[in-house]
């Protein structure tokens, strides 16, 4: 039997590739009737929740759903988090054998939940984190990166430590002194915000010692910069910080309503403290790889964007509820396509645009764990374009994957 279902399988993708136009007789002749094979030959939405392998929603595994799955292999149909029928991690051909596997009773049906609900065209993954100071718990996290290698830095604001972990929330190690502020090298006075270099070094807004410090990506102290004050390079309370890929460090000098730029060693390169009118407190900031710096002027609601020396480019945001509209954007982070994620925080969710302003989308809505997001204050992206976020209120972070082709 198993045997046939290969051949199912190969016939299907003959008929596939060849635009589903001819053939479809004999695959109802073998495997099941034409309707199946006209129903899946329309366009799918990303399911909203249900079974793997079950693109059609139905609850029962078909050769519809095996078909809908090599449509997406073969790059017809979008991809859809319930086409992961043999859990690797991608769609494939194995995915619509796993399938009909199932049809003719050699595997067991249903083979699993295929993930959390979609809002916004992003899938909830997964989260850490509730409150407390052990080892992957937080109080209060609010910045929040991702290393080249997928790992993911939270600054812990209220424990004073930065947290490490895995993708998928799997603790690491730590920095700082847990439960207690101090200022001596890798001790921290309410830590903000976090960067990583391109050489993995990890960068931290120490907001009330008003400082920069740098690390290895162990942990291991390796320099700071900055004191009190409002002199070039000096802070009062630097809340953000960001990373080029030539290693220059931006950070948002919040309450002298500034962005500083240094050199990877800490020594001053520039200043600026106006965009489309002067600024408020300056809260999050990102680069992206064409070295434009997003600055979020929290308290205005909106969002700016700059030239790396600071030239002003163009702003966008007003106080509301509405698309594109902020109630205290607070994090921000790019992908390589240059989109601006914004962590919309009394508005509990994350939105998403374009380097131009303009909006793509946003979600925040879905009841996660324990509810919707909280009090959100950082966002970060991984390589695979997997958006991490520091959900405040909640004391947890959010993992998200898109589920439909980004912009």
């Amino acid at each position: 039997m198993l045997i046939a279902a290969l051949c199912v399988v190969a016939l299907l993708c003959v008929d596939l590739l060849a635009g589903c136009g001819s053939g479809t007789e004999g695959v109802s002749d073998r495997a099941g009737s034409q309707a199946e094979v006209n129903a899946a030959s329309a366009t799918v939405a990303p399911a909203q929740s249900g079974l793997l392998g079950d693109l059609d929603g139905d609850g029962v595994a078909s050769v519809g759903d095996a078909i809908r799955i090599l449509r997406i292999v073969v790059g017809i149909d979008p991809d859809n988090p319930c086409a992961d029928a043999n859990e690797n991690g991608t769609t494939d051909v194995g995915d619509a054998i796993k399938v009909l596997r199932c049809v003719v009773g050699l595997d067991d049906w249903p083979i699993g939940e295929c993930g959390g609900l979609i809002e916004g065209g992003y899938q909830y993954v997964t989260e850490w984190g509730s409150y407390g100071d052990d080892d992957g718990q937080f109080k209060s996290p609010y910045g929040v990166t991702v290393d080249a290698a997928g790992n993911v830095y939270v600054a812990d604001v209220l424990n004073q430590r930065i947290q490490k972990f895995t993708g998928n929330g799997t603790f690491i190690t730590k920095w700082g002194t847990t439960g207690s502020f101090g200022s001596g090298d890798c001790e921290f006075n309410c830590p903000s915000g976090v960067a990583v270099g391109a050489g993995g070094n990890v960068y931290v807004a120490d907001k009330g010692n008003h400082r920069i410090q740098e690390f290895a990506p162990d942990g291991t102290f390796i320099s700071k910069w900055g004191t009190s004050g409002y002199g070039d390079g000096q802070f009062n309370q630097p809340y953000g910080v960001a990373v080029d890929a030539d290693g220059n460090v931006y950070v948002t000098d919040s309450l002298n309503k500034r962005v500083q730029k240094f050199t990877d060693t800490g020594a001053f390169i520039t200043k600026w403290n106006s965009g489309n009118g002067w600024f408020g407190f300056v809260m999050g900031i990102a680069v992206d790889a064409a070295d434009n710096v997003y600055v979020a002027d929290t308290f205005n609601e909106r969002i700016h964007k700059f030239t790396s020396d600071g030239t002003f480019i163009t702003s966008w945001g007003c106080e509301g509820e509405g698309e594109g509209e902020f109630r205290r954007p607070y994090g921000l982070a790019t992908n390589t396509a240059g989109n601006v994620y914004v962590a919309d925080q009394r508005n509990g969710r994350v939105q998403k645009f374009t380097s131009e302003g303009i909006f793509v989308t946003m979600w925040g809505l879905l009841n996660t764990g324990n509810g919707p997001m909280q009090s959100p204050r950082g966002v970060a992206l991984d390589g695979a374009g997997n958006v991490y976020v520091a959900d405040t209120g909640h004391g947890r972070i959010l993992k998200f994957r898109p589920v439909a082709p980004q912009p």
